[in-house]
């Protein structure tokens, strides 16, 4: 009987297009992960000052404070895995070109690498410590200003200028691109250009984002290089040439990472971005000692009394019920929504 070939394959496959991570760059690596999935930070507080008094004699120095500290704990938590086999006997000749290592590759540059830019971008939104809400979109006449103003916020927190990212959506892009406070990338040279970095604004580096990277209604974040701890405890791919069941090899992978935005540099990162992005500031009232979080559909609450920012201190509690509070403490409080940042809001006891 004769073998009719009624279809040919080509010799080259089709590659989809895949782009380079965007945050390693910008990631930090000021703590060490090995041999553990926790790690407990420490952040001393400090001491308020006073006037040297010499009518006090052994107290000229005024009254010693308990100088306390605030403990931020991070735990890896992401292991995305994936496994496929390339079998050799589905009756076409695609299968002769696909080479196990060149399918690895492609799968670590279409679907790792970009799965681990966006975690990281959404839990660096959800961790910005400074939040500017605009009741607008930006434009091409506004979006140099809404940068300024950020970075200007992000001053006044004391937070360093150089290393400062700037990460924008490709839509607000074209509009900083168009203003002529935007720097090109050619008086930069080619280095920055294989970091992703495509211009200079007010400072910062500028990276474009594809728009479905980042959470919806972010306009632009701009991202201090020493403000987080991104640790990647495990890359292990491995290429099986024979393995019981398969006639082809099998091909696997599990990456085990994580992304925290330190506590003590929190300032470090400042998102601008729209209502639904950016949750107002938990309503809060006191009544004999009492506060109330009023209830919002969709959101919880998470606070502190012990003077931490409940953003990230590891004495955050959930809110269930009205906090009664002690002589001297504060509580503090934000909302929590998934790819959301909430603003914070605080009462003294009274």
């Amino acid at each position: 009987m004769a073998v009719n070939y009624t279809a040919k394959y080509a010799s080259r496959i089709a590659e989809r297009f895949k782009k380079r991570s965007i945050t390693d760059a910008a990631c930090g690596h000021d703590y060490s992960f090995v041999g553990a999935k926790t790690v407990k930070v420490y952040s001393v507080n400090t001491a308020p000052e006073q006037q040297y008094d010499r009518s006090k004699g052994a107290n000229r120095f005024g009254d010693p404070a308990n100088l306390g500290d605030t403990v931020q704990e991070m735990t890896c938590t992401q292991q995305p895995s994936f496994t496929f086999v390339i079998e050799p006997l589905d009756n076409s000749d695609q299968a002769i070109e696909k080479a196990a290592g060149k399918a690895l590759r492609r799968q670590l540059d279409e679907v790792t690498v970009p799965g681990m830019d966006k975690y990281r971008l959404k839990r660096w939104v959800e961790g910005a410590n400074i939040q500017h809400l605009l009741t607008t979109a930006p434009t091409k006449n506004t979006i140099v200003e809404a940068v300024i103003d950020v970075n200007a916020a992000m001053t006044d927190a004391l937070v360093p200028m150089e290393g400062r990212t700037l990460y924008i959506p490709t839509q607000y892009y074209k509009l900083l691109k168009q203003n002529p406070d935007f720097i090109s990338v050619e008086a930069l040279g080619k280095e920055a250009l294989a970091r992703g970095v495509v211009g200079e604004v007010d400072g910062c580096r500028v990276v474009p984002v594809p728009i479905r990277y980042l959470p919806e209604g972010v306009y632009f974040l701009i991202k201090y290089k020493g403000a987080t701890v991104d640790p990647v405890k495990l890359q292990q791919y491995d290429v099986l040439p024979k393995v019981q069941g398969y006639a082809g090899p099998v091909v696997q992978g599990v990456t085990y990472y994580d992304s925290f935005v330190l506590g003590a540099r929190g300032d470090g990162l400042a998102v601008c971005g729209s209502g639904a992005l950016i949750l107002a500031a938990p309503e809060l009232t006191v009544a004999s000692h009492k506060v109330t979080v009023t209830a919002v559909e969709g959101v919880t609450f998470r606070y502190t009394v012990d003077g931490s920012n409940p953003r990230y201190s590891a004495a955050a509690q959930a809110y269930t019920a009205p906090v009664t509070l002690a002589e001297g403490q504060v509580f503090r409080c934000i909302g929590v929504k998934d790819g959301c940042v909430g603003k914070e809001a605080s009462r003294q006891y009274a």
